[in-house]
């Protein structure tokens, strides 16, 4: 099928939850954690009861008992969606640094705030990992993780990246120091994680072959095999189909890179549908990140930030910096609508002067309509096939259905 020129507007689709599962992302947050906490590599401690020793070759019956620990039967992940993380890297990130924050309590408990390699560290990474595992191995009383303590009253109002300032903020002197230079998305220990869950997501052949590299742990499968649809593809299909007869044009604004976007949209027949120059990865988040950074302009632009929509939308028309840094007319009523499962997407399209649709078919599923009612969304819908019906006739602003 091929695109039509759209006069109606735009509709900007976010992926994970709403078009593509998230399943094999979530089992990969799991083994993330589970790597940074187990391998001999990282922290090297004794794994549980319900946990397997740490090794590269996991079958699927042992990633779903990882996750299960981990996750908590999927309560953890519930928690940080609720908190408007949208990206699974931070999630993993997340994860671990509640654990690591609540060992640098004890290790403060115990005296060892003046210890060397607690003073001025600001690249904080596997080594400082190695050498809390021999801080631990010498120790008399075994620490164990806590996975459900992240479940408990900390957060706050805290929503995205300011979570990792509220883990900040539950440490004492100097390890709060030390957490402040740790626990955000530009650290060496945030950038580990997201190498760490790039092997197990890609696997080692797809991961040499992307990075042109040896992973650090050969001998992983790739998680990225199990990838399935969230819908039918021919429901899918189907239903960008008829959006584009009515002449809308289809963008995306997704936070996965677009090595991980391109190959399954092109799998299920879709990736044609889309409008080349409204489509929205990671790789364009950071690589603006990067540009300001280099301005001495440190912005973390992913969702909930509106500049992945912002950039969908506007397209070439606006530079990076300006859509982050200046003021500009937003999208006329009725002609940008924002496709999403997560506060993280309502939040965004709110900010940036959009319609939003909250579909049911994220992990919170039909949880999350009272949040989306209660934020705003225009519509709440049980997945994207119910799109076409509910904005046919719609040429500006529409009444809340």
């Amino acid at each position: 099928m091929l695109k039509k020129a759209g006069n109606q507007g735009k509709i900007i689709f976010d992926m994970d939850g709403v078009i593509t599962g998230e399943e094999c992302y979530w089992n990969t947050a799991s083994l993330v954690v589970w790597e940074l906490l187990y391998s001999k590599r990282y922290l090297g401690l004794e794994p549980e009861a319900g946990l397997p020793e740490f090794k590269a070759a996991v079958t699927p019956g042992e990633i779903a008992s990882i996750r299960k620990v981990v996750f908590q039967e999927d309560k953890v992940i519930a928690f940080i969606k609720k908190r408007a993380v949208n990206s699974n890297w931070d999630l993993a990130f997340l994860i671990f640094g509640y654990q690591l924050m609540l060992l640098w309590r004890v290790l403060s408990g115990k005296g060892l705030e003046n210890t060397a390699w607690v003073k001025g560290k600001k690249g904080f990474d596997r080594e400082h990992l190695r050498t809390l595992s021999s801080l631990l191995s010498s120790s008399d009383t075994p620490w164990r993780p806590s996975f459900e303590a992240i479940l408990g009253n900390w957060t706050g109002e805290a929503r995205g990246a300011e979570l990792m300032q509220k883990l900040s903020a539950q440490l004492p002197g100097r390890y709060r120091e030390l957490a402040e230079t740790v626990f955000n998305s530009f650290s060496p220990l945030w950038k580990l994680a997201q190498d760490i869950f790039q092997e197990w997501y890609f696997g080692e052949e797809k991961y040499r072959a992307i990075y042109h590299r040896e992973p650090a742990a050969p001998g992983k499968r790739g998680l990225i095999y199990d990838e399935k649809p969230l819908l039918p593809v021919e429901k899918i299909k189907d239903t960008l189909g008829q959006l584009l007869k009515k002449g809308w044009t289809l963008g995306i604004a997704t936070g996965r890179p677009l090595n991980e976007l391109h190959s399954p949209l092109k799998s299920m027949g879709i990736w044609e549908l889309f409008d080349p120059g409204s489509i929205v990865t990671f790789d364009d988040v950071q690589k603006a990140e990067q540009s300001l950074k280099a301005e001495h302009q440190k912005f973390s632009l992913g969702k909930p930030h509106p500049f992945s929509f912002l950039k969908a939308y506007w397209g070439e028309r606006f530079k990076e910096r300006e859509l982050v840094l200046s003021t500009f007319s937003r999208p006329q009523p009725g002609k940008c609508w924002i496709v999403g499962d997560s506060l993280a997407d309502l939040m965004a399209a709110r900010e940036m002067g959009a319609f939003f649709i909250g579909v049911l078919s994220g992990h919170s599923g039909a949880d999350s309509k009272s949040l989306f009612d209660k934020e705003g969304a225009r519509f709440v819908l049980p997945d994207i096939t119910y799109i076409p019906h509910y904005i046919a006739e719609i040429n500006g602003p529409a009444s809340k259905q």
